[in-house]
C-alpha cells in the first residue's frame, strides 16, 4: 500500500474511484467536498489549501488529505486533523465500495495514528454513524474506547472514540 497526497497527476485514478461510488448508499462528497464529483481541478486546490490554511465554512482546523493506492488504483481515502475537528475527529477514512472488508481502514486509521504520533499527539478521536458497524469495529480493533455519543444537527446518532497513542 502506498500512501500519497493527492494530486492532478492522479486524475484517472480519482474517475475510476467515483466510479466504484456512483450509487453506493454513502455519498463520500458533500458539503464542502461536493466539487469532487464535478471539477477535479478545484477538487485538488481545495485539499491543498485545507493542509496549509485549513478553515472552509464547517472545518474549523487544517486537513490533510492521503490517498491510499493498490498499484495504480485508489483504494482508500484518509482525512487528518492535526488538531481534532470540532472537538471530535482527528482521522476520517473512506474506503471505495469495491475494496471493502480487505483491511483497507484499518491500515488507513494505523496509517493515521502514526501521523499523529510523529506530532506528539498522545491520543487520537474518532467518530462513526452508529449503524456503521463495520467503522466501529475497524476503531475499537485500533483500540478505540468509546465515549458518549452525540447527535448531529441532522439527527444522526454518532459513536465517539478516544484511541490512545503509544511511543
Amino acid at each position: 500500500m502506498e500512501f500519497v497526497r493527492p494530486t492532478l497527476e492522479h486524475r484517472a485514478a480519482f474517475a475510476d474511484w467515483l466510479d466504484d461510488w456512483r450509487g453506493d448508499s454513502y455519498n463520500p462528497y458533500d458539503g464542502v467536498f461536493e466539487i469532487a464529483w464535478t471539477d477535479f481541478d478545484a477538487y485538488i486546490s481545495l485539499v491543498e489549501r485545507l493542509r496549509i490554511e485549513g478553515s472552509p465554512p464547517g472545518i474549523d482546523v487544517p486537513l490533510d488529505t492521503i490517498w491510499a493506492f493498490e498499484g495504480r488504483k485508489l483504494v482508500g481515502d484518509l482525512f487528518l486533523f492535526y488538531e481534532p475537528m470540532q472537538a471530535d475527529n482527528n482521522i476520517g477514512y473512506k474506503v471505495r465500495p469495491s475494496a471493502r472488508r480487505r483491511g483497507i481502514a484499518t491500515l488507513l486509521t494505523r496509517y493515521g495514528l502514526d501521523r499523529l504520533r510523529e506530532r506528539g499527539k498522545t491520543e487520537a478521536r474518532l467518530t462513526c454513524r452508529e449503524d456503521n458497524i463495520a467503522s466501529a469495529a475497524v476503531i475499537e480493533g485500533c483500540g478505540g474506547l468509546r465515549r458518549d455519543d452525540k447527535v448531529t444537527a441532522k439527527g444522526h446518532v454518532m459513536r465517539r472514540y478516544i484511541i490512545p497513542i503509544t511511543a
